[in-house]
């Protein structure tokens, strides 16, 4: 039986059924992120690199101008699914994650888990880590480096994920008719699968994965304001790549 949806004069604004628009601009952003990604080969050239350094920033960059190009273009679809409101508690729960992030991480609390009972932490995948302080050189190509990564960590990869995550994945397994449904209505189904996919793209932090996206789903369900979570999403990645680059953690990178 289909979810009773919410009229969208009192909630999400979108359109109340699903059309290629609506679709593709909560998926797109973040499809081009991955893409690029995978088709951009950044493997080292010589030896004794960690990663090819130019092949890199371009894949950055490409990933900012693309991501950001998208956005652009169905910034019409998404402001009528979900109209620009924030509040503070958007800003208090993006402090309060990287905190606990920062902390299991620093902790090794999904390492000790495993280990707990009885299996081999060894298995856990671990993230690209690069140093851009040993990867180039000071100046204007350190400086770019650290801008666009930062752009792509604080700004493009919070719109585009929580677009994807609860403006489709989440609403879409609570309704047929998802983009009449308001973030207030995502219920149980919704809210675990929040949850696994934020287990499911983070393995190596699991546990930290889990928190922090119940956390935000948390926040998403009490004020049902989505840039509320973009937010929260962009400060936390912002905390986190600065506690990287002072402490150098690049695993977290």
């Amino acid at each position: 039986m289909q979810r009773p949806v919410h009229d969208p004069a009192q909630g999400s604004g979108g359109p109340t059924v699903a059309t290629w628009q609506s679709k593709a601009a909560m998926i797109v952003p973040l499809l081009m992120f991955f893409v690029l990604a995978a088709a951009i080969d950044t493997s080292p050239v010589r030896d004794g690199e960690t990663i090819n350094a130019q092949a890199y920033l371009i894949s950055v960059i490409a990933r900012v101008v693309a991501m950001s190009a998208m956005m652009l273009w169905f910034g019409k679809e998404i402001v009528r699914q979900f109209p620009l409101a924030i509040d503070r508690w958007g800003w208090i729960v993006g402090i309060v994650g990287a905190a606990v992030w920062i902390g299991v991480c620093s902790l090794d609390l999904e390492r000790q888990l495993i280990e707990t009972v009885g299996l081999s932490g060894d298995w856990l995948p671990q993230r690209e880590g690069v140093n851009p302080f040993a990867t180039y050189p000071p100046g204007f190509e350190l400086i770019g480096f650290l801008m666009v990564r930062f752009t792509l960590l604080a700004v493009c990869v919070p719109i585009a994920e929580e677009l994807f995550l609860r403006g489709f994945v989440m609403r879409a397994f609570e309704a047929e008719n998802w983009p009449a449904l308001s973030l207030h209505e995502i219920g149980r189904n919704g809210l675990i699968i929040g949850t696994v996919y934020g287990i499911a793209t983070h393995p190596a932090e699991f546990i930290a994965a889990a928190l922090w996206f119940s956390l935000v789903s948390w926040l998403m369900v009490k004020t049902g304001k989505f840039w509320n979570c973009v937010i929260a999403h962009g400060v936390t990645n912002l905390i986190l790549g600065i506690y990287v680059c002072l402490t150098g953690t690049w695993h977290l990178w």
